[in-house]
This record gives structure tokens, sequence and C-alpha cells, in this order.
């Protein structure tokens, strides 16, 4: 007898749905099969049992920046991601003006605590402001169950240089750890924003020309040349276009240990919706930007045959005065980048990909947990519906029809840039180690109800050979 049986749905279970029942059992599943009887049951008939999602690429409650700080904290951004279908997130412990990286973890730490709804973990960030002792750092919170780090290639206060790189790729080589990389040519960018602004060709149409495809390629590029020279485990994020994404397969041939991921906005957002009056193409701005319609088939493409690994969301939230500023007319100069996004991830996925068929469930399952949980050390706890592991579970309605919009999402965020598109397919029930979250369309937990999960660093001496320890003359 378990505590609680989910009975008559449709159950993904890896490479294929199975009509059984899921027993569940302090928190975990217990067993899956037919005839199963419980404490209390839950009926899932006419509706797909699926893995709850793991959103690895997030940002929640950081630190003012550029004169704005984050609508969502950790209790509205959770909340959202509950009502969307994910059931753990991974945000980054961003760091403030003059904060460490540890003292950047300690501090998402505490605005988490007693707020998340849903399990969570967190990414460490080294800048060149981050502390001179990062080898330190690092392996500190390696013993803090953190097992990830983020550096960025661009950002006035954020990117690092190539010493810092290098430094980082080899501590989290040592580590075991994977080195999450915003690559962008920021001297490109410096350059081109400069000569825009000159030309008086500041609406933000031009963000696509300041931020352009070449200058994500170059990035890309050189920082899987680095990681390739180190041997380090690399995550290319936000991957927007066909340059990039043919980088990485490059990398790929010669041995380089890259992952690949890229968000909704790529795939949902072109660059001609950029090509509109300031505070209605305002809605479209993140970055990289969006791209050319190449750009998007070629991603697709890259999604259905594996080419991409992960569907993060790349949730930026900010309100759209915020984001705007005080111009009377928005332009590419003075408009916040980022769009919020942690409760469309999924239901964008599975009506465009899954229900459509363009994705078989092994991709879908692929790209919305199950490779997150394996990349970034939560496989031991999460990412699949498999006995032994939490009972994180979206019960989707998969013929349910619904508009996306500001009116119907739960993130504080006060627009959406999928504003009126149709969906089918909603998560109308989500448990967390088998609590319901969200029952029925309800919200049932309280905050603090989610947790930290401490996370797994890969084998080190599985890690790729750095160059250093190559011996070229012996080479047939």
């Amino acid at each position: 007898m378990h505590e609680l049986v989910i009975k008559g749905g449709r159950v993904a279970l890896d490479d294929d749905f199975a009509e059984c029942d899921i027993g569940i059992d302090e928190g975990r599943i217990a067993a899956i099969g037919t005839g199963l009887a419980g404490q209390s049951q839950l009926d899932a008939g006419g509706h797909w049992v699926m893995p709850g999602g793991i959103d690895a690429h997030c940002h929640l409650d950081q630190p003012v920046w550029g004169g704005a700080g984050n609508a969502d904290d950790f209790e509205s951004g959770t909340i959202s991601a509950a009502f969307g279908g994910t059931t753990c997130i991974v945000p980054f412990g961003m760091p403030g003006p003059d904060m460490t990286t540890i003292g950047a973890v300690d501090r998402a730490l505490d605005r988490a605590a007693g707020r998340a709804v849903i399990d969570y973990g967190l990414h460490a960030v080294v800048t060149m402001g981050t502390g001179s002792d990062v080898e330190e750092q690092l392996a500190q919170l390696a013993g803090r169950g953190i097992a990830s780090v983020k550096l960025f290639m661009t950002y006035q206060g954020f990117a690092v240089d190539d010493d810092l790189f290098f430094k980082i790729l080899d501590a989290a080589r040592g580590l075991g750890w994977i080195v999450m990389v915003h690559a962008e040519n920021d001297a490109a960018i410096r350059r081109t924003r400069q000569r825009l602004i000159d030309l008086g060709r500041t609406d933000i149409r031009y963000h696509v020309v300041a931020h352009s495809e070449t200058m994500e390629r170059e990035a890309t590029h050189r920082a899987l040349a680095f990681a390739e020279m180190t041997g380090a485990r690399m995550t290319i994020v936000h991957v927007s276009s066909w340059q990039s994404a043919e980088e990485i397969a490059r990398a790929r041939t010669r041995g380089v240990d890259v992952v690949a991921e890229t968000c909704p906005q790529y795939l949902f957002v072109g660059a001609a919706d950029l090509d509109r009056p300031g505070k209605d193409a305002a809605r479209f701005v993140f970055s990289p930007p969006p791209r050319s319609p190449r750009s998007q088939e070629h991603l697709w493409r890259e999604l259905i045959d594996g080419g991409i690994d992960l569907w993060s969301s790349d949730h930026s939230p900010y309100f759209f005065a915020d984001k705007v500023g005080r111009a009377e007319t928005p332009g590419f100069t003075t408009t916040l980048s980022g769009i919020p996004g942690i409760e469309t991830r999924l239901p964008l996925l599975f009506s465009e990909g899954l229900v459509t068929g363009r994705l078989t469930l092994a991709r879908y399952l692929d790209l919305t947990s199950r490779k997150a949980a394996s990349i970034y050390g939560l496989a031991h706890a999460k990412g699949r519906i498999a006995v032994g592991l939490d009972a994180d579970l979206a019960i989707w309605d998969p013929t349910a029809r619904w508009a996306l919009g500001h009116a119907a999402l739960h993130s504080r965020v006060d627009f959406t840039p999928y504003e009126g598109r149709n969906v089918t397919g909603k998560p109308t029930t989500v448990l967390v180690r088998g609590v319901p979250v969200i029952a029925d369309g309800v919200l049932r937990s309280q905050p603090g109800f989610g947790r930290f999960v401490p996370r797994t660093a890969a084998d080190p001496a599985q890690s790729g050979k750095p160059v250093e320890e190559t011996t070229p003359w012996l080479d047939a």
C-alpha cells in the first residue's frame, strides 16, 4: 500500500508512453506498474504524466545592475515555473558590485530559503571582480553541492579576460564541473554599437546589428578552442544562430566535450519582430538577439536531430517600465535586454514540438528534463520517471487549447513576448517530491516548500586531456 498512487494516466517512461500507475512513498517513486494500491489516489485519466521539467538557465532576484532589479523573486518565479510544468530550477548566484563568487551564492541561497515552492540548485558565477582566489572559491563551493560555473565574454562588469577564462576552465576540469559560457565578442559589440550611435541608427531594430551572428560565432569558436586546450567540459548557453551551432558541431568532431543550449525565444521570435515602433519592439529585446528564419530553421533541425541538448528559458524578468526606461522613444542603447519565459518554456515545446510530432518523446524528454539532470548533476534525484527518484511529475492535459498572455501567466513581469500565441497542452497538476504544488490549476504549495538540491560533479578522470598532456610527436 503506497502513500499515493497516480492512476489512469499515459506515463512518459524514457522513450515511450505506457499506460500504468505510479506509486509514491516518502516523496520518491516507489513503484511503476498496474493495479497499484494507495492510501490516496490521484486520477490522471485522459492526461499525460510527464517528468517535471528542469530549467537550468534562469534568473531570479539578482542584485541591481543598470538601475533595475528583477521583477521575480524566488517565490513568484518558482510559482510561475510550477504553473509551466517545471519542478526544479538552477538559477545563478549572480554577483553584485564588489561581491565574491561565494558571497553571491550565499546571497542567492538566503533569498531562496523560505520563498521557493519548487526545488532548486545554483550555478556559481565568476567575473573580473569576484576575487583573485577563484580556485579556492570554487573548491569551497564544490563541497556545498555546486557543480557548475558561468562566465561571460561580454557585458561591462561581467566579461572575463582570457587569463581568468583559462583559470576557470582549469579549476573546473579539476573539480569535474561544467563551465557555462555566454559567447559574444565584447570588443566587436562595443565597436559596432558606437558606430551605430555615430550614424544615428539607434532604433531598436539595430540591436540585431550590434549583436550580429558573426560576433556570436567568433566567440563560440574561441570559447570552444579554450575548452579543447584545457580538456574542460563546456555549455554554450542560448545558442541563437546557425553559425554558432555549426561551430559546436565542428568542435564535437575534434572531441570537445560541449553541450549546446537554446531557448524558446530563438525559435518563436525573429529579427523582424524588432522592426516595429519602439515600445512594441522592446518586448523582443534580449541578448543574443532574435535571428533570421535560416537560423530558426537550423535550430529546429538541431532540436530534432540531437545537436541541441538543452531547452532553457533564460528567464530574465523586468517590469516593462524598467525595461524601456525613461527614453521617450526606446532605442537599442536604452532598452534593457531580457524577457520572461520560465512559465512558457514547456508549453511552447509541448505544443509545437511534441503534440505536432516534430519531436519524438525521447527528444522532448532529453531537452526538457533528462539531459539537464545528467549534465548538471541532478540525475541521482530528478529528471526521469523512474523508481528511486523524486516524484517530480507534471500531469498535462494534451488537448487543452489556450492563449499565452500576461493575464494567463503567473510571473510578476507585466508582459510576455508570446502575447496571444495559441498553444495546445497545459500542465494541470504538478507534484514536487510527491506533493501537489499545483492541483487542478490551483496553487497549493506554501513558500518555503522548495528545497536546495546539492548536485554531484562529474568524475574529473573522465575529463578531456589538456594540451600540455598531449604528445603530438607520437601521433601516427
